[in-house]
């Protein structure tokens, strides 16, 4: 009954939508409900185009059941919680850390291939200890494919320790009079700016295992998060493993990525907002049936104003999504949030495209959310696009 109601109100507002003026220019009835319109138009379809992520570009991603490297009885260079020293910038073989290690504005932390990181753990506890790069500091973290930079737990669990977050001067819609906002986990940190350009360095054939350190009643560490970073950073051949907050996330900015994998997460696989205009290349998604997980994408302007500038708007291109069938929603696009998708293959999922919020799906009638080459597997022929509107009074 809920699909032939559905159904029916759709046919009322393509007939709406479809009666012409004197000059045959489509005119849009304002009482049909705009998520109503949005179905009519039928802007977003499964046309069976896509064919998803180039998987043999992302060979260096490990599966589901890979079995992590164990920690060393002795490591390499030990460090504690503060900013780095000179003496410290340089890393190799196996390394611990522990508490908050930050790279200082000014300088460049180089890590060789084939380094793993080993977050300090206390008997079964979980480890505050994390990797920030400071807005003004650079990371220069590039292994290869046979011989990834691992960062990674002595306590090999999800949630054992908190991530790699890096800051950059690139902007944000969510900044204070200098374009500027702290990140959760440290308010005397800033980032954003209006350095569109701005390079935090590189990070590439990297992993990071285990994240999501639970450091409030609500919050807790992505795996990576970038946070205001620029286009002249490189982000390349990146996996998040098994963590319990988001794979990847990022706040504001603009750099690109390529050949990017979330794998087993239990919150959103990849996440942006506030602004994010990067273009992203090559991206898979796995969820864990075994384990809690939400979406593979949660795409979102800004929560406290949807039509905050610039608005997120990124181009995002081969993606496959390996779902888990009844549970899984790929792409959630919501507060505005604009963007560009083609080619992407969903599988096993409950929902392909949920688009959220009035703004959110006026963009996508104004065409300022576009999605071409999509291919749907096991997704059920009324959840291959999804709206939702604002409208609380309405059923």
């Amino acid at each position: 009954m809920k699909k032939q109601f559905r159904f029916a109100i759709v046919a009322a507002a393509l007939a709406a939508m479809t009666s012409c003026s004197d000059d045959s220019t489509p005119s849009v009835d304002p009482d049909v409900r705009l998520q109503d319109q949005a179905y009519a138009a039928a802007k977003i379809v499964a046309d069976g185009a896509g064919t998803g992520a180039v998987e043999a570009d992302l060979a260096f991603a490990v599966d589901l059941d890979y079995t992590s490297m164990a920690a060393p009885t002795t490591y390499d260079l030990e460090l504690t919680e503060g900013l780095l020293t000179d003496e410290q910038l340089s890393w190799s073989g196996n390394v611990s850390i522990s508490g908050a290690i930050k790279v200082p504005a000014g300088k460049t932390l180089e890590i060789a291939a084939g380094t793993h990181i080993f977050a300090k753990n206390e008997g079964d506890q979980p480890s505050g200890a994390y990797l920030m790069v400071l807005k003004g500091a650079m990371i220069n973290a590039v292994g290869t494919a046979d011989n990834m930079i691992v960062f990674t737990s002595e306590l090999k669990a999800p949630g054992a320790w908190g991530g790699v977050l890096v800051n950059g001067a690139a902007p944000i819609n969510n900044g204070d009079d200098n374009g500027e906002a702290s990140p959760e986990v440290d308010s005397g940190v800033k980032y954003g700016g209006s350095n569109a350009s701005d390079n935090s360095g590189t990070l590439s054939y990297v992993r990071v295992e285990y994240t999501g350190f639970k450091y409030n009643d609500e919050s807790e560490h992505n795996g990576f998060t970038f946070s205001g970073v620029g286009s002249g950073t490189t982000l390349s051949n990146l996996q998040a493993w098994k963590g319990t907050d988001d794979g990847l996330e990022w706040f504001g900015g603009t750099v690109n990525g390529t050949n990017l994998v979330s794998t087993g997460n239990e919150d959103d696989s990849f996440d942006w907002a506030h602004g994010f205009v990067g273009n992203l290349t090559n991206l898979k998604v796995e969820h864990d049936n075994s384990r809690e997980f939400d979406k593979a994408f949660e795409i979102d302007n800004n929560s406290k104003n949807n039509s905050a500038e610039p608005y997120s708007n990124a181009t995002v291109k081969n993606v496959t999504v390996m779902g888990v069938a009844g549970e899984t929603t790929a792409f959630r696009v919501r507060e505005g949030a604009k963007g560009t998708f083609e080619n992407l293959k969903v599988m096993n999922a409950k929902k392909g495209f949920d688009i959220h919020n009035d703004v959110t799906i006026q963009n996508v009638l104004d065409d300022a959310v576009v999605v071409s080459k999509y291919t749907v597997e096991d997704v059920a022929a009324e959840s291959v696009v999804v709206y939702v509107d604002d409208c609380e009074d309405c059923e």
